[in-house]
């Protein structure tokens, strides 16, 4: 700055003006390729090692490559990342990327502080898996790109417990998975010291909504669950209620703590469980250091049962999502946009994928893959084919409509009774019906 001062004074000017107006948009330089500085503040949740690694590797190759620019990154606890970000929103301070949990990429959007990144030049969502971007998809625009690709569930069982109890290949039917689970159970269940069929989370919270989903939409039941009290949602509870009833099976091992992960995942690993919806984030515990310890030998994993031969299972979509702020100005948020964009290439997705644990959101990349990662991947891979955002069309709806489904799983699994399943079904059927008409 010094060396331009001193020539003349039309150039000093010119200076000056373009100092004025950094100062106006909130910048605290110019963009990078001048050669001055900006930092762009990032913030998520991520603590696990590979993620973490990950980000900071790619975060000094960005620097690298914008020569002026440092990357700020700050990680929120999971629990406290939302309200964390609302707040910032509300004081229209939020950081200029964020990186949240899918469902929340409609409450963030709704705060009006998230420019949409289908306006960059460049974007594109060809190629992706249409669940994946469609989370994402508000309107006609797009807020939002995968961080790392994406992740679901599918039934994960136990070998050896299958081949003791006879059985030669996973359930494909409810019947099917409704008869296996009783053979599979010995000693009667996990609760006795023995083996439990069938984990089923139903925790207070979105994992227990999250394992359900693919009962219900794969049996007929509506995205928005408008149809809850029909007869997909009551075939679908009924399931439930038939495994948890005494000497059905299932295992909830009481229910409102009983999370996924680590609660299915622990008992799974300890043998307490011989099936469960799960996903691939649990591979590296599985997999050990022999062969007897590895996919296809201890454990296997297949597509989630349906209620006929002839259904598809429709899974829900995890993961997290990048978003740029309007925190900066067009030159940040462009910035912005160019560290996002550098996450989508082929070979920074495949990377992130790996360390992350996480399914490529490209169908191409993700095929690429599953031949890498190992066949354990496939099934998650077709599955994606058939996917749906939780919050697609619904937004912020979806989680007082959630809400109400796992309240309605509650209340089967602390009574297990038919009748249960009519009433938890109408009291949930009346709060989505009432979220739906608002």
């Amino acid at each position: 700055m010094t060396v331009l001062i001193e020539r003349r004074r039309r150039a000093g000017l010119v200076v000056l003006l373009v100092a004025a107006l950094c100062a106006v948009m909130g910048l605290t330089g110019a963009p990078a390729r001048a050669a001055t500085h900006i930092t762009l503040t990032e913030e998520d949740y991520f603590t696990g090692a590979g993620q973490v690694g990950a980000l900071t590797a790619y975060n000094a190759q960005f620097e690298h490559a914008h020569p002026g620019v440092t990357i700020k990154r700050e990680a929120v606890p999971f629990v406290d990342l939302d309200s964390t970000l609302l707040t910032q929103a509300g004081a229209h301070d939020l950081p200029n990327i964020i990186a949240t949990d899918n469902p929340f990429v409609a409450a963030m959007q709704a705060t009006g502080q998230i420019v949409p990144l289908s306006k960059f030049k460049g974007f594109s969502v060809k190629g992706y898996y249409p669940a994946v971007v469609d989370e994402g998809k508000i309107g006609k625009s797009y807020y939002s790109l995968p961080v790392a690709g994406e992740n679901s569930i599918a039934l994960i069982y136990n070998i050896a417990d299958f081949k003791a109890a006879g059985i030669t290949s996973p359930p494909k039917t409810w019947a099917q998975l409704e008869a296996d689970a009783k053979a599979l159970t010995t000693k009667g269940g996990a609760g006795n010291g023995g083996v439990s069929g069938f984990g089923i989370t139903c925790d207070n919270g979105e994992d227990a909504t999250w394992q359900w989903e693919p009962f219900f939409w794969g049996d007929g039941g509506k995205f928005t669950f408008s149809n809850i009290g029909g007869t997909p949602g009551q075939q679908a509870l009924t399931l439930y209620q038939t495994l948890l009833a005494p000497g059905g099976g299932g295992y909830d091992e009481g229910c409102s703590t009983y999370a996924q992960t680590p609660g299915e995942t622990d008992d799974f690993i300890a043998g307490k469980l011989a099936m469960m919806l799960n996903g691939p984030w649990n591979f590296p515990l599985f997999n050990g250091n022999t062969p007897a310890e590895n996919y296809g030998q201890y454990f296997g994993v297949a597509p989630i049962p349906t209620e006929s031969a002839s259904q598809k299972a429709v899974v829900p979509l995890g993961g997290e999502d990048w978003q740029i702020s309007k925190s900066g100005g067009t030159a940040a948020e462009k910035l912005a946009w160019e560290y996002v964009e550098g996450t989508q290439t082929p070979s920074e997705e495949l990377n992130l994928a790996n360390q992350f644990g996480y399914l490529p959101a490209r169908i191409s990349v993700a095929k690429e893959f599953v031949k890498a990662a190992g066949p354990e991947w496939s099934v998650l891979a077709t599955q994606t084919l058939y996917a749906h955002p939780r919050t697609y069309g619904l937004g912020t709806k979806y989680n007082t409509i959630s809400t109400a489904v796992w309240d309605a799983i509650s209340a089967v699994s602390a009574n297990p009774t038919s009748s249960e399943v009519t009433s938890a079904l109408s009291t949930a059927q009346s709060a989505i019906t009432a979220a739906l008409g608002k």
